[in-house]
């Protein structure tokens, strides 16, 4: 399938969910302009890369790649400021508690109006040829922000809110335009989570992309190779237990694919820290076997 303008990837906490959303940036950016945009919070995907964003003005990281970082709450004062042009006005408004009240009113309004600046990211891509990177928050925080623009059309059944709704929800359902990538690692909880949240998405109307299996070492011995360790104590476990980690990953991979998932199986580095050569090497997996 052609290859969706916003790329939308979250998985369980600890499953490499920034690493692998940095990576995909950078196998993107090899063929089209790219942004990744940093949603979790942390900024640890504009990190790996060597960049602090501090909002949605891009910071470059090469000519084809930049970075940017979006927050629920600089999204509501924009929309406040939008509706209220006067900016001595809108300001109060947003230090106002009644406008505390109307927020709490309106659950979910800042979250819906990430997902409006998604749409609006998405649409700009679409116009310029770009692709985007959305290092999402984990998967059960991305659920909740994925399903937030139902109830906003249920709180505000009419107005300007009920048709940014309605866009919003096109936009998600359009495949050409948004797609999720389900991160894993080969621990079953992990695995199990990939598969619930995978569902969860489908039964949403949203397009899967891809389920990647993340941090699967490589088989170092094979089964003579480790009875001729067993002598060899702690270092004979910890050899054991590698090989377990790939079988782990690998059973896991098929579960996924089973699912009806395109799965894509990403090693396991072995380095004291992540910066763009370990990434460019993630990229060069994400570039043979997902985009191609």
């Amino acid at each position: 399938m052609a290859w969706p303008r916003i790329s939308f990837v979250t998985g369980k906490g600890g499953t490499g969910k920034s690493t692998v959303a940095a990576a995909l940036a950078v196998a993107l950016s090899r063929r089209r302009p790219t942004t990744l945009a940093d949603l979790d919070g942390r900024l640890s995907a504009a990190a790996l890369l060597g960049a602090h964003p501090k909002n949605s003005t891009p910071v470059k990281v090469s000519d084809s790649l930049d970075v940017i970082a979006l927050s629920a709450r600089a999204e509501l004062e924009a929309f406040i400021q939008r509706i209220v042009p006067v900016r001595m006005i809108s300001r109060r408004m947003l230090k106002s508690r009644t406008f505390g009240y109307v927020t709490a009113a309106l659950p979910g309004l800042a979250a819906f109006l990430l997902l409006e600046k998604s749409r609006i990211l998405g649409g700009d891509a679409a116009l310029h040829d770009r692709y985007v990177v959305i290092d999402a928050p984990a998967s059960g925080t991305a659920l909740e922000l994925l399903s937030v623009a139902s109830g906003v059309k249920n709180l505000a059944p009419t107005g300007t809110l009920n048709r940014l709704a309605d866009s919003v929800s096109i936009f998600l359902r359009d495949a050409t335009r948004f797609g999720a990538i389900v991160t894993s690692s080969p621990e079953e909880l992990a695995i199990r989570e990939a598969l619930e949240t995978t569902a969860a998405i489908r039964d949403g109307g949203i397009t899967t992309i891809a389920a990647l299996m993340n941090r699967v070492p490589d088989k170092l011995f094979d089964t003579s190779e480790l009875a001729a360790l067993s002598l060899a104590g702690n270092h004979a476990h910890l050899a054991v237990m590698r090989n377990a980690t790939r079988e782990h990953g690998l059973i896991g991979a098929r579960r996924l694919a089973e699912a009806g998932l395109e799965t894509i199986v990403l090693p396991m580095l072995f380095t004291p820290s992540i910066g763009l050569a370990e990434l460019s090497e993630i990229a060069d997996v994400l570039d043979a076997e997902l985009l191609d």
